[in-house]
């Protein structure tokens, strides 16, 4: 079976990773897997280093009669069986592909993420008859997507949790954050893995590292913060010197390797107002890191409060803050939540099984 990936992702994130991640244990059951990609994004610099197979268009053919053209002839030249779409817009490029073409072919739509807002072109774009099945990463996506859908295409969900790939991560850090940032060996690190994107809602976390700092008197912390920068970053650094927090947190910005940090960190820590499915806590587990997050979208599915992590309601950034300090105190807890969060990730979150999951959608589609 041959299946060709859409994405039209520009920066690096959770999701590209988990998508490569995918293609490789998919490779390993025997079917052969491209990626379609803009020339300028980060999965295309990515696919060239690691000579992963894939086809690459400039952005400015977004929605294009020649992104079509391109994207047929690609099709027809690899007898390409399925075509998965991994990004919102790249449902967009398979629509204007299908009214153009009308091809014979199977099709999925990975959804990732959990909108706050339904627009009518989404709507369209998502009830388009040609698209033969949609994978959801947890079951907050996928009640979240149905009102999106008809009830004709609610029929087509299918819930498929992201798994990670324990091959690629490796326990040893080449890092000592403490030795480079000049920290004393008794500072809690406060890790967190988050793009500078609303959803991901850092203003939160800064607030919590505030409270500690401040009202709990947790001096002896320090915030190591991952993540793309945005728009909204200028607005967190004028949060963090108003609040006087510049020896407490730095925002570093993208990290080729985010994961290779997670050993240095006490625990990871995620304050989401809207969440898919964060790869990064599957990977948190994985490096044996203490994890506390807020209740956003598909977190609660992965984290059961006071067994594998802790958990906090949304925008809560008092008792996320609280949480961090009962975990500062209490190794108990931290082993409790690093047993736990490992039986989690290697019961339920594996690449594989992701993989098998996957497949077995795709070989319905073939069947019909």
């Amino acid at each position: 079976m041959k299946i060709l990936h859409l994405s039209h992702a520009m920066v690096w994130g959770g999701n590209e990773q988990q998508l490569i991640d995918l293609i490789a244990e998919l490779e390993n059951l025997n079917t052969y897997n491209t990626i379609f990609c803009f020339e300028e994004s980060a999965i295309n610099k990515y696919c060239l280093k690691n000579k992963i197979k894939r086809f690459s268009i400039p952005k400015k053919n977004t929605y294009s009669i020649s992104l079509a053209i391109k994207l047929n002839k690609i099709i027809e030249d690899n007898s390409i069986d399925i075509i998965h779409m991994h990004t919102s817009n790249s449902v967009g490029t398979f629509l204007l592909f299908q009214t153009i073409f009308n091809k014979k072919i199977g099709s999925v739509f990975s959804k990732k993420g959990i909108s706050d807002s339904s627009s009518f072109l989404s709507r369209i774009k998502y009830n388009f008859k040609k698209i033969d099945q949609f994978i959801c990463v947890s079951k907050a996506v996928q009640n979240n997507f149905s009102n999106e859908l008809s009830p004709e295409n609610r029929l087509k969900l299918n819930l498929v949790y992201d798994g990670v790939n324990l091959n690629r991560l490796k326990s040893n850090s080449s890092h000592n954050l403490k030795e480079e940032l000049k920290l004393d060996s008794s500072v809690f690190i406060i890790g967190s893995i988050a793009n500078h994107s609303k959803a991901k809602d850092l203003t939160t976390l800064i607030k919590a590292i505030n409270e500690l700092t401040t009202n709990l008197e947790e001096k002896n912390i320090f915030c190591f913060q991952i993540g793309e920068f945005s728009n909204l970053t200028s607005k967190y650094n004028n949060i963090i010197q108003k609040l006087n927090l510049n020896k407490y947190i730095k925002l570093v910005g993208y990290k080729k390797n985010a994961s290779s940090y997670l050993s240095q960190f006490n625990c990871l820590c995620f304050s989401s107002i809207r969440e898919g499915l964060p790869l990064s806590i599957l990977e948190g587990f994985h490096a044996k890191i203490p994890i506390i997050s807020t209740k956003a979208g598909g977190i609660p599915e992965v984290i059961s409060d006071g067994d594998n992590g802790s958990l906090v309601d949304v925008r809560d950034y008092k008792m996320l803050a609280v949480k961090i300090k009962e975990l500062i105190h209490s190794n108990e807890l931290k082993k409790k939540f690093i047993k736990n969060g490992k039986k989690t990730l290697e019961n339920r979150f594996t690449n594989k099984t992701c993989a098998i999951n996957t497949l077995a959608i795709y070989k319905k589609i073939k069947k019909n």
